[in-house]
């Protein structure tokens, strides 16, 4: 009699340590999966075309600002906030928290604060006549950057959220195409490779 407690007992020990092992090696699983989800790359499913180059946010409705001079934007305080100068980009609206996309394949060459601009992107690209341009996002939401610099990032693949951080007076996304890296005094009209010609 016992022996055969002694064999209940030793089975039901081995019974509790495999189910253990099996309890631990799956929560190792779905840690290790966890972590892999968190490394995955964001695309937005279909990028929509209107011109040359796909729209760099989704959800698009409007343009707010075009490229060149603008009037001065004022606050209630009677402040100027933006205007009165040369407006070097396009400012897009899609939805609130669109999702801010790369217009081409390309490197990350500045991600993070850069004062008026706000949250904001600036990625390499090569053109098809082999010449180097700058395309840069800026006013993206607080913590929504996804990219960092020297990262390599493919056309569609988000890279932040649009927002209205630095000096903005709404939510939108700012965009540029520049010529040359560093300086946004290289930057070109970017609404002929966004939209067709009317």
């Amino acid at each position: 009699m016992n022996r055969l407690y002694l064999i209940i007992g030793i089975t039901l020990f081995i019974l509790i340590i495999g189910a253990t092992y099996n309890l631990n090696n799956i929560d190792s699983k779905n840690n290790k999966n966890n972590e892999n989800n968190k490394n995955e790359v964001d695309y937005i499913d279909e990028v929509l075309y209107k011109g040359k180059i796909p729209l760099p946010i989704e959800n698009f409705i409007k343009v707010t600002s075009g490229f060149g001079y603008r009037e001065s934007v004022v606050n209630n305080d009677g402040k100027q906030i933006s205007g009165g100068k040369s407006h070097l980009g396009i400012d897009l609206v899609g939805k609130q928290n669109s999702r801010v996309i790369s217009i081409a394949d390309g490197e990350v060459t500045f991600s993070g604060w850069q004062n008026g601009y706000g949250n904001c992107v600036e990625i390499k690209h090569i053109s098809e006549d082999k010449k180097f341009f700058y395309s840069f996002y800026g006013h993206m939401q607080d913590n929504s950057l996804q990219v960092k610099k020297g990262q390599k990032v493919s056309i569609g693949q988000v890279i932040g959220i649009q927002g209205t951080t630095g000096n903005s007076t709404g939510d939108h996304l700012h965009f540029e195409i520049r010529t040359n890296t560093g300086s946004s005094k290289y930057a070109i009209d970017p609404a002929p490779y966004l939209f067709e010609e009317k």
